[in-house]
């Protein structure tokens, strides 16, 4: 299993259509094979510094929603409400254990 964090800063007075994205891109996420949850946190003092935690099967399950039209289509309609591009960070299990 991986997880996968995307960090996003949002501009002023855009979070209600950034979530309305963040929906509809949870509900495609879904149809895809190996998606297992995803969460949206928010900074506690800044609200429009998003992060996205999302668990999936397997590399190759993060690669295909990454790569999907629908995907790419989401992030077209979400540019205009961020400050910067969005920062991805992929992290899998060590095999050392503590």
């Amino acid at each position: 299993m991986i997880r996968v964090i995307i960090e996003r800063h949002i501009n002023e007075g855009c979070f209600q259509d950034y979530i309305e994205l963040i929906r509809k891109a949870r509900k495609q996420a879904n149809s895809i094979e190996g998606f297992i949850a995803g969460e949206l946190l928010q900074e506690k003092d800044n609200q429009n510094h998003a992060v996205i935690v999302s668990s999936w099967e397997n590399f190759e399950a993060w690669q295909s929603w990454l790569d999907s039209e629908e995907r790419q289509t989401v992030l077209e309609e979400m540019r205009p409400l961020l400050q910067e591009d969005e920062k991805v960070t992929v992290l899998e299990s060590s095999q050392i254990l503590m």
